[in-house]
């Protein structure tokens, strides 16, 4: 399955919950010398998924760069990766300017400036990037400046790289070295709009279209695949899979109010898509505001995937319809815990341990577009970047 081996460049994941950036990052080549993150059921995943990386529960804050030198076995580390908690930046949260997870990313800089990599990789959630007209992206930026390295930022969607998803995340790349920094230039977009030989964006339909219906038992124990892998995607996911029968596909049902709610959304229709006589009456009050005209928001709430987009976001509250864009193209239910962990392109094979799936599946980096960062990034090290690359996607 991996790539990597002892003489690969050496990576690590620092806040790595249950491994979906190092799972990429491994594809693309690395080696991980280490993974740490404070939930033991995520700790769990990561250790039997990455079975030969040292992996510690433990709070970053206690980390020394001594510790991540033994457990990584060399000094000589190429790249410090990971994703510290804002939550309260989050477009999904109650963007609390005050939530300490906000400023987890000073141990992610002072790790960076005690280990010294020749690169670092920053996720977040998009919200950073403008909230306080930008100032908490600005200071994170000086943060790394001072600690010696050049640093870019930008936005990436997953669905640009292959996930079936169009989830939004700022990314801050930096380097010690004398060397052009830039973003992996996307390898898919739009159907309607492809242009320099991009693929297509990849479907719902193409990332779940083999999965079985649950025809109401949404916690059978076991079930066979519907069909053989139809597309490329499927066929990634299944790609270590040797059994007939798919794991992990529970889902949860619909609570009175969410059925009749569903009832009327088809395929790509949310909340807003249902006749305002036909909704629960603190409903009919949301759907205006106080001029009386129609709200903008709530579009995504009780949405119904469309088969032939990519999915929105993957949160960890896919289970709840209620709360996004969580409710099954075809049946009145959410989302599984496979469908959705194919939606963040984890393959079928990868094992989640413990408790809190969904939590461990919506916090993750999606593996391929993890992969496409560390691939841009060994290219960069390689210096085998072409000139249109040095151009696409530089800092905002």
């Amino acid at each position: 399955m991996a790539r990597s081996n002892s003489d690969s460049p050496v990576a690590i994941d620092l806040f790595c919950g249950a491994g979906g950036l190092s799972t990429g990052l491994q594809e693309a080549g690395f080696r991980i010398g280490m993974g740490v993150d404070l939930d033991p059921n995520a700790v769990a995943t990561y250790a039997a998924n990455h079975p030969t990386t040292p992996v510690y529960q433990k709070d970053v804050t206690s980390l020394r760069a001594i510790d991540i030198y033994r457990a990584a076995g060399t000094d000589d580390i190429t790249l410090v990766a990971g994703g510290p908690s804002c939550q309260g930046f989050s477009t999904h949260g109650k963007r609390d300017k005050n939530d300490p997870r906000n400023f987890l990313f000073k141990e992610f800089v002072r790790l960076v400036r005690a280990v010294r990599p020749q690169f670092f990789v920053m996720e977040n959630v998009r919200g950073l990037l403008d909230y306080s007209g930008g100032h908490y992206k600005e200071m994170i930026g000086k943060a790394f400046g001072a600690a010696g390295y050049r640093v870019i930022s930008h936005v990436l969607c997953a669905a640009d790289y292959g996930v079936p998803q169009l989830r939004h995340r700022i990314f801050f790349i930096g380097s010690r070295l004398d060397l052009p920094l830039s973003m992996p230039r996307p390898t898919h977009g739009p159907s309607d709009t492809l242009l320099f030989d991009l693929m297509p964006y990849v479907s719902v339909q193409d990332a779940i279209g083999d999965l079985p219906l649950l025809e109401g038992d949404f916690r059978r124990e076991s079930s066979e695949y519907a069909s053989r892998p139809a597309s490329d995607f499927q066929r990634y996911a299944r790609r270590y899979v040797r059994s007939k029968y798919v794991t992990l596909h529970h889902a949860n049902g619909l609570s009175p109010q969410a059925m009749r709610i569903a009832r009327h959304l088809t395929e790509g229709q949310g909340l807003r898509s249902v006749p305002v006589n036909r909704l629960p009456e603190r409903f009919r009050r949301m759907r205006t505001i106080s001029d009386g005209s129609l709200r903008r928001d709530c579009t995504t709430l009780y949405y119904r995937l469309d088969r032939n987009r990519p999915a929105y976001t993957i949160t960890c509250y896919f289970r709840n319809v209620a709360s996004g864009p969580f409710l099954h193209p075809l049946e009145n239910r959410s989302l599984s815990n496979r469908e959705a962990a194919r939606l963040m392109s984890f393959r079928d094979s990868y094992e989640f341990r413990g408790t809190g799936l969904p939590r461990q599946i919506g916090n993750a980096v999606p593996p391929l577009l993890a992969n496409a960062v560390g691939s841009h990034l060994l290219r960069i090290l390689a210096g085998e970047q072409t000139h249109e690359e040095n151009q696409a996607l530089i800092a905002v």
